[in-house]
């Protein structure tokens, strides 16, 4: 991975520019520093197109039709969305102090619990004895979730995530209140900005690094904490000004016609 990286940077004196899933709003300061280094041109958030609807877009209509369908059921505002990623596998101790505190604080929630990789000899996670007597219809299960449908259905109150960057752009851009369950790498990061600079969650633990397991009193205090209103607001304020970014005068969007205008003029001189 080093060697991978270090051979990436020293290709970076070649390029017209660095393309980056962020947006200048977001990340001024830090962005304004790596330009001093080399050219850096924000471009997102990707996903978002203001001439699409997100609830046209699919990638398994009968699973989305599942999870999209389930969630219409209920009020606005209501459900704890929970995913951990594609790579990230909690411990089962995890998942059972999750559970209780799902239990314990009477939420409705929709979490996404993938089987365990073939690669490697983790047994698929199971939830406590008795859990879905007690739960009933407030709880939904799934292997697989159009993310970005259900971060932006407004029965979504708020979304437990590992912060990799692509559920951190994604949580920002929906206006979604995150409780952030960093593992590794960069997601410990992303938890610290989400939750100390852009003001829209609360930190549940600070990386596997920390070696302990989450007790179910810390996850029901997270999900019924005090600072929903405020954290929310602040959600909001970061979804407009993540559209703004994309919008026909914003700054990702212009940003993407300057790095087409330099490659079409290039591609021309060599002609």
């Amino acid at each position: 991975m080093t060697k991978a990286i270090l051979g990436q940077m020293k290709n970076l004196s070649k390029s017209i520019c660095i393309l980056m899933d962020t947006f200048q709003e977001l990340e001024d300061d830090v962005l304004d520093y790596m330009s001093k280094l080399c050219p850096v041109k924000p471009i997102g958030p990707l996903f978002i197109n203001p001439k699409v609807s997100s609830s046209n877009i699919s990638v398994d209509i009968l699973k989305a039709d599942d999870c999209m369908g389930w969630l219409d059921s209920k009020p606005p505002s209501s459900v704890a969305y929970i995913s951990f990623g594609s790579v990230v596998f909690l411990k089962q101790e995890q998942v059972t102090e999750i559970a209780y505190g799902l239990l314990n604080s009477g939420v409705s929630f929709m979490w996404v619990m993938k089987p365990p990789e073939k690669l490697y000899s983790s047994k698929p996670h199971v939830l406590p004895d008795g859990f879905w007597e007690k739960v009933g219809d407030k709880g939904k299960v799934v292997q697989w979730s159009p993310q970005q449908q259900v971060l932006a259905h407004p029965s979504i109150s708020c979304f437990l995530t590992h912060c990799g960057w692509n559920s951190t752009l994604e949580a920002l851009a929906c206006g979604v209140p995150v409780l952030a369950f960093p593992h590794w790498g960069d997601q410990v990061t992303n938890a610290k900005y989400l939750v100390d600079e852009f003001r829209v969650g609360i930190r549940m633990c600070r990386g596997v690094a920390e070696d302990k397991i989450i007790p179910k009193e810390d996850v029901e205090k997270c999900l019924v904490g005090p600072k929903a209103a405020e954290i929310k607001e602040s959600a909001l304020k970061w979804k407009k000004k993540a559209e703004e970014a994309v919008a026909l005068a914003g700054s990702s969007n212009q940003n993407m016609q300057d790095i087409l205008n330099q490659i079409t003029l290039r591609s021309k001189v060599k002609l």
